[in-house]
């Protein structure tokens, strides 16, 4: 029976971009080692028993039931979601290989995926899913209201039917092979990140208030409460910047910035990068800042990181971490535009 998962690339989305690049899943847990003979929960507990010596039982018996799934349950031709950090997506592919482990690699355990999707926006999604895809777990089956037979009518048809296809909030215990149903570790399957939900609709907003060029005047604003005096393009062909920024008195300091803001769900690509590289020499700038709320791609990355004390990079954690640090100050009109609140919420713990 194919299966639905979830398993995430790092709690800051830091392996996003290289399991999108190598058709891997790559879920993390670096200080354990090769699980390729454990067979069971309970042997995959007696190791990291060995390995992380100074955690919990309860936090160890956690992280067991997890890896057991990625090492042992997760079968080949099963879906699994990656919920994306870097973009406003979900990454939806197909397990293609067993659990492999690789010592010499960053990532050390894996599996194969084909993907099929590389970042569909979670708005396509109805919210019980969505919600789903904000579980704590870094690692976990997805069972409620017919969640993947939805996930396979959005890769068809971008049309979520809605949770009518199931029994609404059914949910089934899984069972461990060669152990017991620890009912506290499953229970967990529920919980959600708030933070991560509250996030994801956050930048729903963002992308309704502010499509388009107004992403760049949101930026603008943003720098200017940060100290910079800007100048922003007007509305149409650009010629590979959006905003220019300066701090110093009048703007005339030598911190100049060359901006350009990709707004959409599309990951920057190599050419964007190489046009803001010929932007920051023709205006005499400093430094180019791209804001590309859809992420990019590796050959964006490596070219970045190849100009690396010339360039920057804002992805959406970097354009809302920016907007928290700035939002008291920004306009009545654009706070009514994005209406948030500053809470506080007990933390829970469970994800690598």
């Amino acid at each position: 029976m194919t299966r639905l998962w979830i398993v995430r690339a790092g709690a800051q989305g830091e392996r996003e971009l290289a399991a999108i690049d190598q058709n891997k899943l790559f879920p993390g847990f670096l200080e354990v080692r090769d699980l390729t003979k454990l067979d069971s929960r309970d042997a995959i507990f007696a190791h990291l028993q060995e390995v992380l010596p100074d955690e919990g039982k309860k936090r160890l018996l956690n992280f067991a039931a997890q890896l057991n799934q990625f090492v042992n349950q997760i079968r080949i031709d099963d879906y699994v979601v990656m919920p994306r950090k870097l973009t406003n997506g979900v990454a939806i592919g197909i397990a293609k290989g067993n659990y492999q482990f690789d010592a010499t690699s960053d990532s050390k355990h894996s599996r194969s995926v084909e993907w099929k999707e590389e970042s569909l926006p979670r708005d396509m999604f109805k919210q019980d899913l969505r919600y789903s895809f904000g579980a704590f777990l870094t690692i976990c089956e997805i069972r409620r209201n017919a969640a993947l037979e939805r996930v396979k009518a959005v890769l068809a048809t971008g049309c979520d039917p809605g949770p009518q296809l199931g029994q609404q909030g059914k949910t089934t215990k899984s069972s461990v092979p060669g152990g017991a149903d620890d009912d506290e570790t499953l229970a967990e399957e529920s919980q959600t990140d708030i933070e991560d939900i509250a996030a994801q609709q956050i930048i729903s907003l963002v992308n309704s208030e502010f499509a388009g060029h107004a992403l760049a005047d949101l930026v603008a604003e943003i720098m200017r409460i940060e100290g910079y005096t800007t100048k922003v393009s007007p509305p149409g062909p650009d010629g590979g910047f959006d905003i220019l920024a300066a701090g110093g008195t009048l703007g005339l300091g030598e911190d100049r910035i060359c901006v350009q803001v990709k707004s959409g769900d599309g990951a920057a690509n190599h050419d964007v990068v190489l046009r803001l590289i010929g932007s920051v020499s023709n205006t005499q700038a400093t430094t180019g800042l791209l804001v590309s709320i859809g992420g990019v791609n590796a050959a964006a990355r490596k070219e970045l990181n190849n100009n690396f004390f010339k360039l920057r990079l804002w992805q959406m954690p970097d354009l809302l971490k920016a907007l928290y640090r700035t939002y008291d100050e920004l306009s009545d009109e654009t706070r009514g535009k994005l209406p948030l609140k500053r809470i506080w919420v007990p933390m829970a713990g469970g994800a690598s």
